[in-house]
């Protein structure tokens, strides 16, 4: 069979069909190897899981940092209250702290208090010292969102105190004035039981107890009604019987 020569002249080799792709098309066109359609899915997948569980630590790491008062970020009743702990447990007098629920007194402020139960045969100075060292550790163990507050338990008297403690020393050395008055066995002298923690006079709450009855309770009402309001103008007064 004779060749006449157009066939090769037909037939291309591999390399001048590549040069001519590449003319009309660019580099792009040529055969290169390709991945797997799964591998390159598990590829991405791993990829993505990597980077999920990056972000995850990292954030459950911010949110344990921040849930724990680092960074200021958002308010720890609980964490202040064992900063108070730490301040009042050795005090002269301290027998035992209490924590109560905080409650909540704005979208990120919390009022966080305390019981202080101290030894009842404290004498007044000892006191007055106590309640002075309660108020320097409740502003102390504040902030970031978190007032501190306690009640101090000195037996028959109860006084509120907060971070002001010259208000705090008016509560005690009014309660201590009212427990003189004849037919007085308590005073509780606070804000308002129950009530959001504050030093403004009309804010202040005497309660007194008496095992009095009838016509003795009047008088002891018209004596604790007036004491409190040469101390606190505004204040409640109430006076109940012997618990």
């Amino acid at each position: 069979m004779s060749d006449d020569g157009t066939d090769r002249y037909d037939q291309r080799a591999p390399d001048e069909q590549g040069d001519d792709l590449d003319r009309v098309f660019g580099p792009e066109t040529a055969s290169v190897p390709t991945r797997p359609r799964a591998r390159t899915w598990f590829v991405i997948g791993a990829s993505t899981l990597a980077v999920a569980a990056v972000i995850a630590v990292v954030l459950g790491s911010i949110i344990g940092s921040v849930q724990h008062g680092i960074g200021g970020a958002f308010p720890d009743p609980d964490t202040a209250l064992d900063r108070f702990d730490d301040r009042v447990a050795d005090l002269p007098g301290v027998v035992e702290v209490r924590h109560h629920a905080a409650s909540k007194t704005a979208f990120a402020s919390y009022d966080a208090t305390a019981t202080v139960r101290a030894d009842p045969s404290l004498g007044a100075v000892a006191r007055r010292d106590l309640v002075a060292a309660l108020a320097t550790a409740a502003e102390d163990a504040g902030g970031n969102g978190v007032r501190v507050v306690a009640i101090a338990d000195l037996g028959v008297l109860h006084i509120g105190v907060t971070a002001d403690g010259s208000v705090a020393a008016k509560r005690l050395a009014l309660a201590d004035t009212l427990d003189h008055i004849g037919g007085v066995t308590g005073v509780r002298c606070s804000w308002e039981r129950g009530g959001e923690a504050s030093d403004d006079d009309a804010d202040q709450s005497v309660v007194v107890e008496t095992p009095g009855r009838g016509a003795a309770v009047p008088p002891i009402v018209a004596r604790v009604t007036e004491e409190t309001q040469k101390v606190f103008p505004g204040a409640s007064v109430e006076v109940i019987a012997e618990q």
